[in-house]
């Protein structure tokens, strides 16, 4: 048993989340640590590490006897070199991921792209298995995505296959924290949703039940459970926000579908993980009122059956299998 076990670590822009998974991609232990999205490349990756180690210590190993670590960070990874640079939601550019990694364990650590990690979680063992073509995307701090091709992980040229959150759905639109306009997580992720409530409230006499200490002028992210119970509550601010992204994520999906044609679309990440199902009907609606050719019929649309842990064990099954996958 111990042959197969795996570590893997999701570097998230709120948290950072490490789980040992076995051969069946079971969760036999995991921890989590906030995320400094201040601090260096260094100091974060070498708190992946530290998280790691936790949860590697709840099954009395060390980080030396796990024989497979993955990592997933919010950024393209080469497939030539398995190796990341930049992580736009993290403001860090221009760092070696995996040299920082083997500095500070000695292990060669196998890199990937969350929202490909999260697609492949759920196409392998979760919401999307038993279909050959698989379209993830995951709502969290900001817009993630991926694509299983004919049973395979697309990575694409420089590892870009799969940056779903950066297709353009308006000209001219909104600002994307990756510095162009338009782009789909600027609409439909927690920091597009504090962008645009802030500007509701400012230009509205309405009020939102999100607590004061949980929102307020400084707010960049906010946590999922509060724009959850919000939408729950019946606030007006936040459903409007929250309903727009979802209508601008259905037109994406509906678009994306007309290159991939796939079988399913799992829904994941924070904001779904918290809202459930409620996230469906806006978005299935436009989505369907969007799509070409395929009956609505003939793909299934569903949320991750593996919730937060999704890119995690994605991580572990990217690691096990040596970055072939």
């Amino acid at each position: 048993m111990k042959d197969s076990l795996a570590l893997g670590i999701d570097l998230g822009g709120s948290k950072i989340y490490a789980v040992v998974t076995d051969g069946e991609n079971r969760i036999l232990a995991a921890a989590k640590t906030p995320t400094d999205s201040t601090a260096e490349a260094e100091t974060i990756i070498r708190t992946m590490v530290d998280t790691g180690v936790e949860a590697l210590s709840k099954l009395n190993l060390s980080i030396a006897e796990v024989p497979h670590i993955g990592a997933a960070f919010p950024s393209p990874v080469d497939p030539a070199t398995g190796d990341c640079s930049f992580a736009t939601n993290l403001g860090g550019r221009n760092f070696s991921a995996k040299k920082i990694f083997h500095d500070i364990t000695g292990r060669e650590v196998y890199l990937g792209n969350d929202g490909d990690l999260g697609t492949l979680a759920e196409f392998h063992s979760g919401a999307g298995k038993g279909a050959d073509n698989v379209i993830g995307y995951f709502i969290g701090t900001g817009l993630g995505g991926g694509l299983v091709i004919e049973r395979h992980l697309l990575k694409g040229n420089c590892g870009l296959a799969g940056e779903l959150g950066h297709m353009i759905i308006s000209k001219g639109g909104r600002r994307c924290g990756c510095g162009r306009r338009g782009c789909i997580e600027a609409y439909c992720s927690k920091i597009a949703y504090v962008k645009a409530i802030r500007k509701h409230l400012k230009t509205s006499n309405e009020k939102t039940l999100i607590p004061p200490d949980k929102f307020n002028d400084k707010t960049v992210n906010i946590k999922s459970k509060y724009l959850a119970r919000a939408y729950a509550d019946g606030d007006s601010v936040v459903r409007q926000v929250i309903d727009k992204g979802s209508i601008m994520l259905g037109i994406a999906a509906a678009s994306a579908c007309a290159v991939v044609a796939p079988e399913c679309i799992v829904l994941g990440g924070g904001v779904v993980t918290a809202m459930g199902d409620v996230i469906l009907p806006v978005f299935q609606k436009s989505f369907e009122a969007h799509l070409f050719g395929i009956p609505p019929s003939k793909i299934r649309i569903v949320l991750s059956s593996y919730g937060d842990d999704a890119v995690a064990v994605g991580a572990t099954i990217l690691a096990r299998a040596e970055g072939k996958v």
